[in-house]
């Protein structure tokens, strides 16, 4: 049975939702989802340490990741992420042209707190291994 303070706090988390966050088109919903897909999260955080070219991009994600990201996917990614102002794209006339990523401060903002929740999660990672194991039986 929900009672009153529930009651409240779920009508709020309701008008949240519906004011911003419903529209799946919306920002809200867009950058939760690509916030948890598999490559944007770990793109951020490699663009943190500083600017660099696509390929260099690709490898330092690859060298670290448990899958390959290609060439696709990265483009992607990197278009989705500058659309929503979290990264910047700059063209340098090379022969061939070279691009560069580095973050805009809406994207180091967004690495901050992905930094608290992954510290968040590091603290906690053995509650979640004894709570899966005991779930687990």
């Amino acid at each position: 049975m929900v009672d009153t303070v529930q009651r409240q706090a779920l009508d709020d988390l309701k008008e949240r939702v519906l004011r911003g966050g419903n529209d799946p088109h919306g920002p809200i919903r867009e950058t939760l989802a690509r916030l948890g897909d598999r490559w944007s999260p770990l793109l951020l955080l490699v663009l943190r340490n500083g600017t660099l070219r696509f390929t260099e991009l690709q490898r330092e994600v690859n060298d670290m990741a448990d899958g390959t990201l290609s060439q696709r996917i990265l483009t992607l990614k990197l278009r989705a992420l500058e659309r929503d102002g979290m990264l910047e794209r700059t063209v340098i006339a090379t022969i061939p042209p070279q691009v560069e990523y580095s973050l805009k401060p809406l994207g180091l903002a967004l690495v901050e707190q992905l930094d608290g929740l992954l510290a968040w999660l590091e603290q906690q990672a053995p509650a979640i291994n004894a709570a899966r194991k005991a779930y687990d039986g």
